[in-house]
């Protein structure tokens, strides 16, 4: 999963949270919105934070010394 991919899952998930919130959702609805949005916001935080990590221990590789 790529950097963007990461932000459009972390998006999703803050639409259905959001739709939660604005109570746009019929009562059975929002349970699942907000499992499934909050496991889509965390899910996207940890792809980017992991992406990060890699990119941080490739880019001590590349340096001198």
């Amino acid at each position: 999963m790529n950097k963007w991919t990461a932000c459009g899952v972390i998006a999703v998930g803050a639409v259905l949270l959001g739709l939660n919130v604005s109570e746009a959702l019929p009562s059975p609805y929002s349970i699942f919105a907000v499992l499934a949005g909050t496991g889509l916001l965390v899910e996207g935080v940890r792809r980017i934070y992991q992406l990060r990590r890699l990119q941080g221990s490739q880019n001590s590789k590349d340096l001198p010394g």
